[in-house]
Order: structure tokens, then sequence, then C-alpha cells
């Protein structure tokens, strides 16, 4: 079994040795903290809700303090937000149920690779829109329905899952293997419920990287790396392995928008 870990670890290693710089800073995952550190900045943001909070916030401490942040933290296990120090406010809920804030207080809502957890996305898209203020932004990142990780994950029994991921991700493994749905998660449904919800669409990146989840084996990876270049060069969205969206609820009396030049 010890030479077994070794093996693995080592074509972890080779792996990421020979992927290209770019392939890293250009996922969702990189763009999720580049965008979200913007958003944290907007000088009308002030009491944000990370939704999935779980134990710890995706950003540095002093943001809070520069930008004078008061931090909401939403997850379904109470448990997993006990040692997670940043937040002001612990709510421990179902967010596709309720989110139990005053409506039209929020203004940011983020969401880091917990999308695909829930059962009904329509409702959690509703639900997210009204706890957000006029003006206030959505930011979301998460796995595409039609990534050939999400399709074996569907697939395959929960447990098989596990420890599929356990061997492919190293000491990662302990942040995946929950249970997904990925509830309409590819391109052109999510689109139409972001539109049915109310939200204006303020930028959307598709990410086409899934190679990771086969490090354990260099040739798998290779095959899998290939697979990825393809996609992205093809540009079909609904089979992207990520989505990042920005989302926003319009104002009754717009200001002008916080743009990026990047933005189109």
């Amino acid at each position: 079994m010890r030479l077994l870990r070794s093996f693995l670890a080592l074509n972890r290693r080779l792996s990421r040795a020979i992927t290209p710089d770019h392939f890293h800073e250009a996922n969702v995952f990189a763009a999720y903290h580049k965008i979200g550190a913007m958003l944290l900045s907007h000088p009308d943001t002030r009491r944000v809700l990370d939704v999935g909070a779980g134990k710890h916030w995706h950003f540095p401490q002093h943001y809070k303090e520069w930008y004078g942040i008061r931090l909401i933290g939403l997850d379904i296990d109470g448990a997993e937000m006990k040692d997670n120090l940043l937040l002001d406010e612990k709510i421990e809920c179902d967010a596709v149920e309720h989110i139990p804030v005053p409506a039209g207080t929020v203004d940011l809502v983020m969401i880091s690779s917990g999308i695909e957890h829930f059962s009904n996305n329509q409702r959690f898209l509703e639900n997210a829109f009204d706890a957000l203020r006029p003006g206030g932004y959505l930011l979301a990142q998460f796995p595409g329905r039609y990534a050939p990780f999400a399709v074996a994950n569907r697939l395959l029994p929960n447990s098989t899952s596990k420890k599929l991921l356990a061997a492919s991700m190293g000491e990662t493994a302990e942040h995946l293997g929950f249970t997904a749905h990925y509830d309409r998660t590819n391109y052109s449904a999510f689109r139409k419920m972001v539109q049915a919800a109310g939200f204006d669409v303020v930028y959307h990146l598709p990410g086409y990287n899934s190679s990771s989840y086969l490090e354990f084996f260099v040739p798998l990876y290779l095959a899998s790396y290939l697979y990825d270049s393809v996609m992205h060069a093809v540009g079909l969205k609904n089979l992207a392995a990520y989505n990042l969206w920005v989302l926003r609820k319009p104002a009754e009396t717009d200001l002008p928008e916080f743009k990026l030049y990047a933005w189109k």
C-alpha cells in the first residue's frame, strides 16, 4: 500500500510539473479569487453572504478590515462553520429551502463549488435574488453537468466515488466526495434559470480544465488534457467542465455599471 501511494504521488507531481502555467492561471478558481477581490472592493459592498461557508473563507482576513465587510456564513451543516473565525454571523440552513436574512439587505452573495450540491438551483437563485439589495451581485463558480468527472460522479455509487477521489486527489480528497446533483449546471440550462430568477448576466467564464482528477496516472492525465484542450478550442459552453458567473440584481434607479474592461 505504501508503494502504491508513493507511485500515485509521483504521478501527481509529474502531471503538475508538465502542466503549462497558464492552465492554472486561467481557470475558474483563479478567476473566482480575482473577480471576488474586485467585487469585495466595490464601494457599495458591506454585507457579504458566503453560501456553503464551511471551515474557512476563500479570501484574506485583512479584506474584512480594508473594505469594512460584515461576513455572514451560511451552511447546511452548522458544525462545518464552528472553527470559521472570520464569520461575523453563522446561519445553519438549506439555501434551497430558505435564506433567513432580511430581504434586500445583502450586497454580495458568494458561493464557491457549492451549487452542484443543491437539489433545486432555480429555488436557490430565487432565494439569493430576494436576499440581495437592488444592484447587488452574486458570484458563483461550480462544475458543469457534462464534465467527465461529473458524469462519472452521477453514475458511480457514492462510496465508490469517494474511494476514487481519495486515490486520485490524495491529500485534498477530504474536501470532495459530497453528494452532488449537478441540477442544470450546464451553461444553457443555468442561464435560463438566471433569467427566470430576474438576474442580469454581467459575466460568464467557461472552464475546460478537468484533468486534475486524473493526475494520479500520467497517461490518463495526458489523454484528459488533450480532451480539455480540444473542448477549449471548440468552445462548447454546455460541455465546459466548470462555470463562473457574475450576476446582478437590477436596481430601480440604476447607477453606472461597475465594469471591468474584460467584461462584455
